[in-house]
């Protein structure tokens, strides 16, 4: 199941976005490994992470945390089931 994160920047801005594998890896990477010692700053990494491999983000780690107020995990959107197409066919008989 794919993380959803929603960062809330200083300004008031919001904007959320799926952490993607390589974004996870990278964050793995930057800490030594996902521990609750560090939980806090692998979830804001792991945001940034995610935005800048997405393109929603260009500054660097440093730079971008600068400018953040807050990073959430929010429900990630459940895809809709498919319902079969009703048909508007006549009967005849």
């Amino acid at each position: 199941m794919a993380t959803k994160l929603k960062v809330t920047y200083v300004d008031g801005r919001e904007v959320e976005v799926i952490a993607s594998p390589r974004a996870q890896v990278m964050t793995e990477q930057f800490i030594g490994g996902f521990v609750d010692e560090r939980r806090v700053q692998a979830g804001y990494y792991l945001a940034w992470a995610s935005l800048n491999k997405s393109g929603k983000e260009a500054a660097d780690y440093e730079t971008w945390l600068d400018q953040v107020a807050d990073v959430e995990e929010v429900a990630a959107d459940q895809p809709r089931p498919t319902q079969p197409t009703q048909s508007a066919g006549t009967s005849s008989g």
